[in-house]
């Protein structure tokens, strides 16, 4: 079992990860995967790495704001033209995830996800020459509105039941964040257990170098379909049979996985990104959340990178970039954006109904597994997603840490 073959379809934050994780367990992994960094999910997040992410986006007081969403009136979310009816089986999980007891549940699942994401990025990152990529320096919400420290209640109480530190900044403690700050905010959250990435593009680019220079296969090419066969899988188009198969696929997953029985339900939560200098002498050091003005804005190596809420739509539609458009007059209120330093950049997340990745064996198919529907916190918990697969892989018992994320919950 231990020097079996693996094929690993995507590469990446997933399945790069994936793939070193098992390489180091002895499999002979080969991994399948398009050289196309920038229409990589992982190419365009905000890498952003923190403890708060235990919470689900579909929380009680999501319910409130239904008819502000529905209607495109908020503009932390928009719904394309003709897509409201593919996605009202997704939104009507989504929704009955909201109640109290459910939340807690999956943000403890989350819990324990996330708790052990820096450390398992750290056991890459220096082989990988990636360590000068992080940085510790916190994360903050920002709040305009007056009352905010009421209404994030059920928020905080989530944070402390999972043990996530947080500070609370008034006046001019939120000059912390950036210069300014304390005219346009009236409550800063700040998680200090975070690190942000300052190009995920890169750190992606240099698990995939690690994962080469240690003997492992990457062929620079779109996996098209999982073959089952007497001697285990092929991959479509290639003639190599492999012992077992990792979807690391992101939000073509399922193209891979449908044909063979499986109808998870997953959403595409497109996301736009532009980068910016900043004038003025101003300087931004660590990732912010406006989640009034429902922008974020994190330091990268080529910039201020401001970044959009969610756009559901069609996955390959062409770039509509309204967000974008909407939230930068809203940015420019705050920070002192310069030249445009990229083009407006397009992603899209894939997500779960229930607000968890999907991680764990297939159902029906020995030696199939799947890591995909990270939603927001692909970044965040690659290493540990990669880590568990190669872990019950090869045969190790994970199923009470995993059995919150197994693909079985769908049937």
């Amino acid at each position: 079992m231990m020097h079996s073959s693996v094929a690993v379809l995507g590469g990446g934050i997933v399945g790069s990860c994936t793939a070193l994780s098992l390489q180091e367990r002895g499999f002979q992994v080969t991994l399948f995967a398009p050289d196309a960094e920038r229409e990589m999910t992982s190419y365009g997040n905000a890498g952003v790495i923190t403890h708060a992410s235990v919470i689900p986006l579909n929380i009680p007081g999501v319910l409130a704001r239904l008819p502000r969403y529905l209607l495109n009136r908020d503009p932390s979310l928009r719904i394309a033209p003709g897509v409201l009816p593919g996605i009202t089986p997704w939104l009507w999980r989504f929704m009955r995830g909201c109640e109290p007891g459910s939340v807690g549940k999956r943000a403890a699942a989350l819990n324990t996800l996330i708790t052990p994401a820096l450390a398992a990025h750290r056991h890459w990152a220096g082989p990988a020459g990636a360590s000068s990529l992080f940085h510790e320096r916190g994360w903050t919400k920002l709040y305009r509105q007056p009352g905010a420290l009421g209404r994030i209640a059920g928020e905080r109480a989530l944070w402390d039941s999972n043990g996530v530190r947080f500070d609370l900044l008034e006046g001019e403690t939120l000059e912390t964040v950036f210069e300014g700050a304390s005219k346009h905010y009236t409550l800063g959250v700040r998680i200090p257990d975070t690190a942000h990435v300052d190009s995920p593009g890169a750190l992606v680019e240099r698990y995939r170098s690690l994962f080469v220079a240690r003997g492992g296969e990457w062929r620079r090419d779109t996996p098209k379909g999982i073959e089952p066969c007497a001697r285990g899988y092929r991959v479509a188009g290639h003639e190599t049979y492999f012992d077992q198969v990792a979807v690391c696929a992101g939000p073509w997953s399922m193209e891979l996985v449908r044909p063979l029985g499986y109808r998870l339900p997953m959403a595409f939560e497109r996301g736009y990104h532009q980068e910016f200098s900043l004038d003025n002498g101003q300087a931004l050091m660590a990732p912010f959340h406006d989640v009034d003005g429902a922008f974020v804005c994190s330091p990268m190596k080529g910039g201020v990178r401001v970044l959009t809420g969610i756009e559901f739509d069609r996955r390959d539609r062409a770039a509509t970039p309204h967000q974008l458009a909407r939230i930068l007059p809203r940015v420019r209120d705050v920070l002192a954006l310069g030249q445009a330093r990229s083009e407006p950049w397009l992603g899209r997340r894939p997500s779960m109904p229930d607000g968890l990745p999907v991680i764990g064996a297939a159902p029906h198919h020995p030696g199939l597994w799947f890591g995909f529907g990270h939603g927001h916190i692909g970044l965040s918990t690659s290493a540990v997603t990669g880590q568990w697969l190669a872990e019950a892989m090869a045969g190790k018992d994970n199923t009470p840490a995993m059995a919150a994320f197994s693909p079985g919950r769908f049937a």
